[in-house]
């Protein structure tokens, strides 16, 4: 469809129509002018005729007034001067009609002035008439006859006077009859040509309102089609306002079916109902206060919103604009924009991390990246390479050539040679190799490398590594290694020492304090056996010092020897060993459930075991003795200790007691080797238990945790690694 002809039509119309309208303004202009001066004309006319009768009233009262003063002379009766004052007062109204008739005649005015005088010369002569008729004079009859004389001469003047104004009033009556005749004429043509051209622009526009009114029907037939089919979702509101003005809802008053799609609602079940109740979400998401601030500002609104439809979330981007009183809302689906849109987002802010942790770890680990193209001698080089040369990222232009620049000249062969090799090879190939930098310091690298092909082309990708710090730390090493083998020698020394030349002298003396004791102790005083008990008791703990030492000493942290334990029965093998100190100390243990898990049979039991004893060594004597033993699995997140956590979850094992306690400031200490929190009067013990227990929790990859109060008990916490 040809809209722009459509549009071009529309302008003509309106010209034409203009043109019309103006044309018909014109005759109806003329006509009325007709009209009006055919009004005037017939007026003036009928003034004509009144003026006419108006004069022939005025003068047949001058004639009635001669006749009355001529039969008053004649028959001398005075009575007939009533008769001459009542005409005189008539032909006074008829002067005044004239007066009024003839204001836009000056002539007529002129001629009415001069009768007005005329008649006052004549009611004068009158008169003098009646006052001589009554008086016996002398020369009573000349002066009569004068006077009628003069009463003579002035009516010959009125009659002349009466002629001239009937002159005027004919010519005058006339001219207005001859154009009264005139508009007469045009005045009927000017309606029938005024009504004939209203006939026919009428006739003319209906026939253009029918052609256009069926070119409306095609047209809204066409936008009806393009709304109904279009991906976009059209809707008009119609707002609701209150008695105070303010606009508290929005009806649809229409919408097309593209909402179906969109929201699973049918066009005719939300037509003529309020948006609040179909879709009440745009009273929270400020959808509502758009469309309002689009009804008083007229500013086309932008706008994008999510909602839930069909149990799905999706979005949409809409454009409200004022349309008449109410507000047109087009709408267009965005999600997989949308959704694409977030994709692309987060993917570039993954690449953004992934790169940012890729130069931060090349900073880190001391590595760069190049790429060379030997076929166009194209050479990159990233930012930390440049760094690892003393050099700032891009300070020189990168290039394969510049790069040997920095190769220490001792190594410059072996890099070529290197080079060369690795240009013909497709497997990854390693070069060692020192650079001196730009700040003069001498560092050893390591570049792995590997060709491939990009686009056809061979190209050349590699990682460089500072090793220098590897170097030094490698003969750091060695020497360590020296000397941790010395350690062992020593310490393998020191066990044998303590298993067999420490322990030897030590159970002679035993056995000869025994001896002696038995022979000779009815002849020593008390004083004497009591030193003999202290020196057996001293014997007695360095041996369990010695034992201890060794146990501890031969706990180490090789794997070689991890099995699966269920820890339930180390706990029940360990309980039966120490029955007998169970039952002594009248000790209740409260357990839970164990885990299974991998780990060293023997030093679990010792574990447990040390737990255990230190629980009924520092027992509170002043209530009953109780130990809870617990399990449970913990996240990594939920383990408040400070240790390394090298592992999701966790087995967390707990060992409490209500003993005696101890100050949470010793908690750290009392794992020490050798520590003691109490002197040898009051609990026995040689400070090794507890060193031993962490040694082998840490051994099992774990950490033992202790949280204690005086006179309430201590807590142990164990943690190990699934």
């Amino acid at each position: 469809m040809d809209f722009r002809r459509i549009i071009s039509s529309t302008k003509s119309n309106k010209i034409v129509l203009a043109i019309a309208i103006a044309f018909l303004l014109m005759l109806s202009s003329v006509s009325y002018r007709q009209i009006s001066n055919m009004e005037k004309s017939a007026d003036l006319v009928a003034t004509s005729l009144k003026i006419d009768t108006e004069i022939n009233n005025l003068f047949s009262k001058f004639s009635l007034i001669e006749a009355a003063e001529y039969k008053s002379i004649i028959l001398k009766n005075s009575a007939y001067n009533e008769t001459y004052k009542y005409y005189i007062h008539l032909t006074e109204n008829s002067l005044s009609t004239l007066s009024q008739l003839t204001y836009n005649i000056p002539k007529q005015q002129q001629y009415i002035d001069t009768i007005r005088l005329w008649r006052d010369s004549l009611d004068v002569a009158v008169t003098k008439l009646n006052v001589y008729q009554n008086r016996l004079l002398e020369d009573r009859d000349s002066l009569i006859t004068k006077e009628v004389n003069k009463v003579v001469s002035i009516m010959q003047k009125l009659k002349q006077a009466r002629l001239d104004m009937t002159q005027i009033k004919e010519t005058l009556i006339k001219q207005r009859m001859k154009d009264y005749t005139t508009q007469t004429v045009f005045t009927p043509i000017i309606s029938l040509l005024l009504v004939l051209f209203s006939l026919v622009s009428f006739v003319l526009a209906f026939i253009k309102i029918n052609k256009d009114h069926r070119k409306l029907i095609k047209t809204q037939a066409f936008v009806d089609n393009i709304i109904s089919n279009s991906n976009n979702a059209i809707t008009y509101l119609e707002p609701v306002i209150a008695k105070d003005n303010k606009i508290i809802d929005f009806t649809i008053s229409y919408v097309n079916n593209k909402i179906e799609e969109n929201a699973g609602k049918k066009a005719s079940e939300v037509i003529g109902k309020p948006i609040s109740k179909i879709f009440p979400s745009i009273i929270t998401n400020g959808v509502f206060d758009i469309y309002i601030k689009c009804i008083e500002t007229g500013k086309t609104q932008i706008y994008e919103r999510s909602y839930n439809f069909m149990n799905q979330e999706k979005w949409f981007k809409s454009i409200a604009a004022k349309l008449e009183t109410g507000v047109n809302v087009t709408t267009i689906e965005i999600t997989k924009d949308k959704r694409n849109s977030e994709n692309l987002k987060k993917l570039n802010e993954r690449l953004y991390i992934k790169n940012t942790i890729l130069n931060n770890a090349e900073v880190v680990a001391k590595i760069g990246s190049f790429s060379r193209y030997p076929e166009t001698g194209i050479f990159e080089m990233s930012d930390n390479l440049y760094r690892m040369l003393g050099c700032k990222p891009n300070e020189f232009r990168a290039s394969f050539e510049s790069y040997k620049s920095f190769i220490h000249p001792e190594d410059l062969t072996k890099f070529n040679n290197a080079a060369d090799r690795n240009l013909k090879s497709d497997k990854l190939k390693e070069t060692y190799y020192r650079v001196i930098t730009n700040k003069k310091q001498i560092k050893h690298f390591k570049s792995s490398s590997v060709i491939i092909l990009e686009d056809g082309k061979k190209k050349m990708v590699g990682v460089v590594q500072d090793i220098s710090e590897s170097i030094k730390k490698d003969k750091k090493l060695k020497n360590r290694n020296k000397a941790l083998k010395r350690s062992n020698a020593e310490l393998e020394s020191f066990n044998r020492v303590v298993s067999h030349d420490l322990q030897e002298p030590l159970r002679k003396i035993q056995m000869f304090i025994s001896m002696l004791a038995s022979e000779a102790k009815e002849k020593l005083s008390e004083r004497s056996i009591a030193y003999f008990d202290k020196i057996d008791n001293s014997a007695g703990r360095m041996q369990m010092l010695i034992k201890n030492l060794l146990n501890y000493s031969r706990i180490d942290s090789s794997h070689a020897n991890f099995e699966i334990i269920d820890l339930n029965k180390k706990l029940d093998k360990v309980e039966n060993n120490l029955s007998d100190r169970i039952l002594e100390a009248d000790v209740e243990i409260i357990k839970s459930n164990l885990p299974t898990i991998k780990g060293i049979p023997f030093q679990m039991e010792q574990l447990f075991n040390n737990l255990v004893s230190n629980s009924i060594k520092y027992r509170n004597l002043n209530k009953k003795s109780i130990i809870h033993i617990d399990a449970s699995v913990v996240s990594k997140d939920q383990i408040n200790a400070e240790f390394i956590k090298t592992h999701k979850n966790y087995h967390k094992i707990i060992f409490s007691d209500n003993g005696i306690g101890f100050e949470q400031e010793n908690a750290k200490k009392i794992f020490n080797i050798f520590e003691r929190l109490h002197q040898n009067t009051e609990y026995t013990g040689t400070g090794i238990g507890l060193a031993i227990c962490k040694k082998i929790v840490e051994n099992h990859h774990g950490f033992i945790q202790a949280i204690g109060e005086p006179n309430k008990g201590a807590t142990f916490y164990i943690y190990l690694p699934i």
